[in-house]
């Protein structure tokens, strides 16, 4: 394994997007293929320009790099297990850097773009094993001893995914998925309670991703969620709401104002904005305050050249160690109300019969779930 690779190239459906490089300590410049620029599309419209010229972030939130490659990297548990891996290996993972961390993503990577040179593992793992897989989790997490040829399935099948919470991807019907475990911290039925909480978003009538509740031998069932980022076997360019803003989901800094204006200036859809409008009020009610930016997406269609709203996801009641929602109202974290709900609606000329309904529909949904 090369452990310092200063320099990748980014595709798309094995089209040249352009080229990372690492010029100095920390710095990361980005460049578009001449191809690209003429046949392709703005990967991150507000930060990089469709254009022929050298990119540098103006942000230390991603390590040197712009929002959108970072959206490419595990965090929370990926990146503990990436290191738990290179660990096993005799590898210092604090050497490593950046580029070096996107050349080791696999096929199951989130979104379109993809790094070479690639250095990554084949999956001979046994998909059906989930509870194999879940007990190498919990032994990672707990920080008991786990063994390596262990510690490698487990990396090969989730090392690529975001989120603070343990996952893997497998395949069902020929359909990528993802397959989350709880935590002791989350209890044996977490994965029941987002299974309730993502049925009770349909009713609200938000566009969720398929879901369904896996069997399991030791938890109450492990949740699993359909991958929107792939369709016909293509890959499918994602953008997170952190990663347009270059703006980390570590700290909570944004409020729903920034998903409705963002939605607004990439979709051009008062459909799309309502539907914004309305995670919000789920969120809200709900009481799902891991609502930050990396928890919002954007997906782009290729063929009409269009921006859409990615379907929902991670949605179940959560809380945060400062106690309030990671994505504010109105400048409100917590203590939330309807009227904050009707003022963030009445800065985006909402109807206000539909942002009646609306709220009305999420708060109906929402009653009575708790997070017991």
């Amino acid at each position: 394994m090369a452990l310092f690779i200063k320099r990748v190239d980014v595709f798309a459906n094995e089209h040249l997007v352009g080229t990372l490089a690492e010029y100095g300590k920390g710095r990361i410049a980005f460049e578009y293929s001449d191809r690209w620029i003429a046949e392709g599309f703005s990967i991150s419209p507000f930060s990089l320009s469709l254009e022929k010229r050298i990119f540098t972030s103006e942000t230390n939130d991603f390590e040197g790099l712009f929002g959108v490659f970072d959206d490419s990297l595990p965090d929370g548990w990926g990146r503990l297990l990436t290191d738990r891996y290179l660990k096993t290996k005799g590898i210092d993972y604090n050497a490593i850097n950046q580029l070096t961390r996107l050349s080791m993503l696999s096929d199951t990577a989130s979104g379109l773009l993809e790094y070479y040179p690639r250095q990554n593992l084949e999956d001979d793992s046994d998909p059906d094993n989930l509870e194999a897989l879940f007990t190498t989790a919990e032994s990672i997490l707990s920080n008991s001893a786990a063994s390596a040829s262990d510690v490698e399935q487990l990396y090969i099948r989730g090392s690529s995914s975001g989120g603070a919470r343990p996952k893997i991807n497998i395949t069902i019907d020929g359909e990528l998925w993802i397959v989350k475990f709880p935590t002791s911290f989350d209890g044996s039925d977490a994965g029941a309670r987002e299974y309730e909480c993502n049925r009770r978003a349909v009713d609200a009538g938000l566009d969720v991703a398929d879901f369904k509740l896996m069997d399991s031998q030791s938890t109450k069932g492990f949740f699993a969620s359909k991958r929107f980022d792939r369709k016909n076997g293509k890959r499918i360019h994602m953008l997170s709401l952190s990663g347009l803003l270059e703006s980390s989901h570590r700290f909570p800094a944004l409020d729903y104002k920034h998903l409705l204006y963002s939605t607004m200036l990439l979709t051009h859809s008062k459909e799309e904005l309502y539907e914004a409008f309305r995670r919000a009020c789920f969120n809200i009610f709900i009481g799902n305050r891991d609502d930050h930016g990396k928890n919002f997406a954007f997906l782009y269609e290729t063929e009409k050249k269009e921006w859409h709203l990615s379907p929902a996801y991670d949605l179940t009641r959560s809380r945060t160690y400062y106690g309030e929602h990671s994505t504010t109202v109105c400048g409100k974290g917590k203590d939330i109300t309807e009227d904050d709900l009707r003022e963030l609606a009445d800065a985006f000329k909402l109807q206000e019969k539909t942002r009646e309904e609306i709220i009305r529909d999420t708060k109906k949904a929402a009653q009575g779930f708790a997070d017991n």
